[in-house]
């Protein structure tokens, strides 16, 4: 071994990274552990494996139950406290990815520009066929699904306001492009707690997002989906993409929440 990486060594604390090494073997699927099986498979002492338990034990992050230690969910502190220090956009692309390969369409963040949504993060999937948008693009937030998760996040009075100083065009035969109906719209989607979009923007494209909201409550991205429709509707669409894209949100939100 290499002088340096030696002398490297000698600095480690080989107590921490056996503790270290115990809360992944804990947080690998083993769930549960006697002192024996910790003992065993950190390849230390009983008497080793018995003090690296205590020690997590007394600081909150395993609890004994009979013969058997557990972590608690004090560990998920640990995580949090890295992804405190993360952007949005890292923290989200994570499940972004999953979405992606999951579900086989694109997958995008989105946060509100003034009247424009601009896709902050987004992942492709592996196929000749998809709707290709570069990160920073910026579509007009009326005629798709993120830009209205984040319109109908807006209060009463920042909403009032884009829709008064809006430019709705005709974008497609199918865009909304009445300030009454967006409004109308936009309330629903509200209420939904979602949106799907058919043929506004482009025809023949779809999307459907949800909104994600900070610890505060308040609308701050939306995460969603957007294909080629082909013979697919709206039912198919709220059907296949709906829980996934809501179950992806809530993890995202927990995270965001926890900073």
């Amino acid at each position: 071994m290499p002088q340096a990486e030696t002398a490297k060594k000698d600095e480690l604390l080989e107590s921490l990274s056996k503790g270290l090494a115990l809360l992944r073997l804990l947080g690998a699927g083993a769930e549960r552990l006697t002192m024996q099986e910790v003992a065993d498979q950190l390849d230390v002492t009983r008497a080793a494996a018995r003090r690296l338990l205590l020690t997590l034990e007394h600081n909150g992050y395993v609890a004994q139950d009979g013969r058997h230690f557990a972590l608690t969910p004090r560990v998920m502190e640990l995580g949090y406290a890295y992804f405190a220090s993360m952007s949005l956009p890292q923290m989200a692309r994570p499940y972004l990815q999953h979405l992606c390969e999951t579900l086989g369409e694109s997958c995008s963040l989105g946060v509100l520009d003034a009247d424009s949504v601009v896709l902050v993060a987004r992942e492709e999937p592996r196929q000749l066929l998809r709707v290709d948008m570069a990160l920073g693009r910026r579509m007009p937030a009326y005629a798709h699904s993120l830009g209205r998760v984040l319109l109908a996040g807006l209060d009463d009075s920042a909403l009032e306001a884009y829709l008064a100083g809006a430019t709705l065009r005709k974008l497609t035969p199918f865009t909304v492009s009445s300030r009454t109906t967006l409004a109308r719209t936009l309330r629903q989607v509200r209420a939904d707690g979602y949106c799907v979009l058919v043929s506004e923007l482009v025809d023949g494209y779809a999307g459907i997002s949800v909104p994600l909201r900070d610890q505060a409550g308040k609308v701050v991205a939306g995460l969603g989906f957007s294909m080629v429709l082909g013979s697919r509707d709206r039912t198919h669409l709220e059907a296949r993409f709906l829980a996934p894209l809501r179950e992806a949100a809530a993890r995202i939100e927990a995270i965001l929440q926890a900073r």
